[in-house]
């Protein structure tokens, strides 16, 4: 599988476990996509249907899949950062739990449906476009930072729009425009229940927010959280910073492992373990599963690695449930010879 494109590269979040394709000249994820991402996964359960708006290279649902194993939309305008978000998802190999759509976020409700998530994540393009006012000459950044194909009113009831009744929306946006998120939440039966604000540097004016807003609940109730500073006079982030990019490097996990077996009729065989040495070993001497038994030998020609032991059985379970034509495409896009 040809993962880059011309001027592409691979860059990492969150302790090098995840993986994102960029262009190097476009616009990329920067902090407050993982902010948005940090704050909004708290709230995320397990059985959750998340849609990302504004998803860009998907980046904050790449994020928040690593806490979780909730379903994410992720919606993106741009065709090149969709398709950038589509390869990056096969690199993280998160294609059983994240969907990229290539649309408006104006259109999501119409193609994904109403009433139906459990949370909107939004980015939205920060700037007004004043009449007069230059903007960027690169139309992918002018449509990441400017509000030529949506605007915030619009954004907010599209969110609406998409949650069930007490769904949330996570957003990440200028403080300047606070009110304005405020005003519209409550044009479009959201109330706005929390606020995390963040300063650069400490005395500083806030520079960004995060905000969480609730659909159909009583608007009393707003928590004002204390600023967080993003960085030390350094220059360098601090601690809240750094939990946020990455876990504690000291807390060594055990992994899991979803694999695949080459059986000696030529069929393929799909597996869990936390230990592939040893499975591999038990197959071959009979004593690994029903199905190999009466195959052997058997060689292992394909696994993938997880923090997480039940997204290595999912991962499992969503291999065992293709058909044999589909394990071959899959297999071959990975470059497995068989």
């Amino acid at each position: 599988m040809d993962l880059l494109k011309p001027n592409e590269r691979i860059d990492y979040m969150y302790n090098d476990d995840l993986r994102i394709i960029q262009e190097k000249d476009a616009f990329s994820f920067s902090l407050d996509t993982l902010l948005l991402g940090y704050f909004a996964q708290i709230k995320i359960h397990d059985n959750y249907k998340v849609v990302d708006l504004c998803s860009g290279n998907a980046a904050a649902s790449i994020y928040m899949s690593y806490f979780n194993r909730a379903h994410y939309d992720a919606v993106e305008i741009q065709a090149d950062m969709a398709d950038q978000a589509s390869r990056s998802i096969k690199l993280n190999k998160l294609e059983n739990r994240i969907e990229v759509h290539c649309l408006n976020a104006l259109e999501a409700p119409k193609k994904l449906g109403k009433d139906k998530y459990d949370m909107v994540v939004v980015n939205p393009p920060y700037f007004k476009v004043p009449k007069g006012h230059v903007i960027n000459p690169d139309e992918k950044k002018a449509l990441a930072r400017h509000e030529l194909a949506i605007n915030l009113e619009q954004i907010i009831k599209v969110s609406s729009d998409m949650l069930k009744m007490k769904g949330k929306m996570f957003m990440v946006h200028r403080p300047e425009r606070l009110g304005e998120i405020m005003h519209y939440c409550l044009e479009n039966h959201l109330s706005v229940k929390w606020v995390q604000p963040f300063v650069s540097k400490r005395n500083a004016d806030a520079n960004l927010v995060v905000v969480e807003a609730i659909r159909n609940t009583a608007s009393d109730g707003l928590t004002l959280r204390d600023a967080i500073v993003v960085h030390n006079p350094d220059g360098s982030f601090t601690p809240e910073i750094e939990q946020i990019i990455s876990e504690n490097k000291k807390q060594k996990k055990e992994r899991y492992y979803f694999y695949c077996l080459l059986c000696n009729d030529g069929s393929f065989y799909g597996g869990f373990t936390n230990d592939l040495k040893h499975r591999l070993k038990m197959h071959n001497e009979g004593r690994g599963a029903k199905y190999t038994k009466a195959r052997r030998p058997v060689k292992m020609i394909y696994h993938e690695e997880f923090a997480d032991k039940r997204l290595a059985l999912k991962r499992e379970y969503w291999f065992k449930h293709h058909s044999r034509k589909w394990k071959e495409e899959f297999l071959k896009e990975h470059n497995v010879k068989f």
